[in-house]
């Protein structure tokens, strides 16, 4: 373990919460292994540790963000997220594809999966469209479906930059799958668009006859 990481587990052991660990962690479906630090102490104990690190200076940052990802408790994959997300637009490189695919693949679930997506992602397929393109495109036929729902969701900040073409043929090709994370996904990007062109949305979800889930959450402000 890196120093940076070192000091991080030290302030997160001085608060950790062994009944609320468990508590936490069956919320989760026990896929992960907390601390038990509640949100809000988490993120002032994260934001004193990113303004050390800040103050160090020659800390890189993805080798941060991964050497965080390979610990066991939950709340060191949150840090890397909230260190990702402070990140500037200019962080972000065209070669970070396959930094991404490991987030998104590893560790997997929605409170993980969905912010690296609406902020890593969707930043990276705005800056680089081409490259963005070639990797939606990749994971789009992917049997892995946390790539499939972030195909559905990367656009989701976008609002009148949504490539609604591109959306409404990604839900076309998911739209007969059961899986409650990819229907819940379909339902939130249209609900999304709807706010800046309920029109279409309205329009979209009639001729492609939505049901279910996906309907009720995409229809939400129509």
């Amino acid at each position: 373990m890196i120093p940076a990481i070192q000091e991080l587990a030290v302030l997160y052991k001085a608060a950790a919460d062994s009944e609320r660990s468990l508590t936490m962690s069956k919320y989760m479906k026990g896929l992960f292994v907390f601390h038990g630090i509640p949100s809000p102490k988490r993120k002032d104990i994260q934001k004193e540790w990113y303004n050390s690190i800040n103050k160090n200076g020659n800390v890189e940052i993805r080798t941060l963000i991964l050497e965080l990802w390979i610990q066991n408790e939950r709340e060191f994959h949150y840090a890397a997220i909230d260190l990702l997300i402070r990140q500037p637009k200019k962080f972000i490189l065209a070669s970070d594809n396959e930094l991404m695919e490991y987030l998104i693949t590893t560790h997997s679930w929605w409170d993980s999966v969905d912010l690296v997506t609406a902020h890593y992602v969707g930043n990276y397929c705005s800056q680089f469209p081409i490259e963005g393109a070639k990797l939606i495109e990749k994971w789009r036929k992917s049997d892995n479906m946390w790539l499939n729902r972030s195909c559905l969701l990367y656009q989701l900040k976008y609002k009148k930059e949504t490539d609604f073409e591109m959306l409404r043929s990604l839900i076309e090709q998911y739209q007969k799958k059961k899986e409650f994370f990819i229907q819940k996904a379909i339902g939130w990007s249209l609900r999304e668009y709807s706010k800046t062109n309920p029109v279409a949305v309205k329009a979209f979800i009639e001729k492609v006859n939505l049901q279910g889930l996906a309907k009720r959450e995409g229809s939400k402000y129509l």
